[in-house]
């Protein structure tokens, strides 16, 4: 099994872990078999959402299968939306909301004066039908960043970017293709994507908070969006921010007037920042109470303590991590 762990504190030892799928916990039972003799705090952040009733009803049983197995670790979620928070809650579980796009670095994503515009929009999806993209093929000029992760079978997704290349000699895919698949783009080629383009696109009905909703607006992109679940929206701003029903018109029609109305970047990512950096004192003072609670002699944490999806997403087999994590300095 693979996983991604991001160690907050040594010693205290302070996990930072994404869950996800039909069993949330699975992941964190197999790290927690490898930790069970040592002390621990887990994080836990979800990456598609919880506003799943019957998940999480199964999840909270599963919190009582691991309590009594590792007595020594507590786990804590970190949820997207208030929603996510309540059903957890109910559940058993302990939650704070700490939407995970306050992990997104604003170092990476900003804007690039120099670079010029041409596309208007660009969609950041995986090839995945959650995804959607036929909601986005009416907009005359769009860029696409995408990239499997296995979700839908080789032929499949080879037959999808095939689509996408022949939907309009207006639509662009960004990655490099090699042998019918699009490469992973890396997360400067990326950022330089988004200042080529007017707008960003999100498009799922569900899903997590989604990395990119955050990467755009860290870029200066204005956003259209489908109504959703997951906790993207929960840093959208109507001023620059459109929601529209699930439809290519409705689509193209809002991409149309955000990219004519032209909203300064430094606008967007100046006024996205103020409401991530309140954010983030809050969660680093959440965190430094954790220490204290923990009995660290730690100082409390000044500095935004995550470097970033790239940072925490280091994703190991679990025997990997643990290692990794065993190797850790102890005071």
């Amino acid at each position: 099994m693979v996983v991604s762990v991001y160690a907050v504190s040594h010693d205290p030892l302070i996990l930072y872990t994404p869950i996800g799928g039909a069993r949330p916990l699975s992941t964190i039972a197999a790290i927690g078999r490898r930790l069970a003799k040592r002390r621990a705090t887990l994080l836990l952040s979800p990456n598609w959402t919880l506003e799943r009733p019957a998940v999480v009803a199964r999840m909270g049983r599963d919190l009582i299968w691991y309590r009594e197995r590792f007595p020594l670790h507590e786990l804590l979620f970190f949820c997207n939306t208030e929603e996510e928070r309540r059903l957890v809650t109910m559940a058993g579980g302990t939650a704070i909301v700490s939407n995970h796009n306050l992990m997104v670095s604003e170092e990476m994503f900003r804007p690039l004066p120099e670079v010029r515009v041409a596309f208007d929009a660009v969609y950041n999806g995986r090839i995945s039908h959650t995804k959607r993209h036929y909601l986005a093929l009416d907009i005359e000029r769009l860029v696409h960043i995408t990239f499997s992760i296995g979700e839908i079978p080789p032929a499949g997704a080879r037959a999808f970017i095939r689509r996408l290349q022949a939907q309009s000699p207006l639509h662009h895919i960004a990655n490099a293709i090699a042998d019918g698949m699009t490469t992973k783009l890396p997360a400067p080629e990326v950022n330089r994507v988004y200042n080529q383009a007017a707008v960003g696109l999100c498009l799922s009905a569900e899903e997590g908070a989604m990395y990119s909703s955050m990467e755009y607006l860290m870029a200066g992109l204005p956003i259209v969006s489908t109504p959703s679940l997951g906790g993207r929206d929960v840093y959208f701003d109507p001023d620059f921010c459109t929601i529209v029903e699930p439809d290519p018109t409705a689509v193209r029609r809002a991409v149309e007037r955000l990219r004519d109305r032209a909203i300064p970047r430094e606008e967007i990512r100046g006024r996205t920042l103020e409401k991530v950096r309140a954010h983030r004192a809050e969660l680093m003072d959440y965190l430094s109470a954790l220490l204290r609670r923990k009995g660290s002699s730690a100082p409390p944490f000044e500095t935004w303590p995550f470097s970033g999806t790239e940072g925490l997403t280091r994703w190991a087999p679990v025997r990997d991590q643990a290692l990794h994590i065993a190797a850790l300095p102890v005071a």
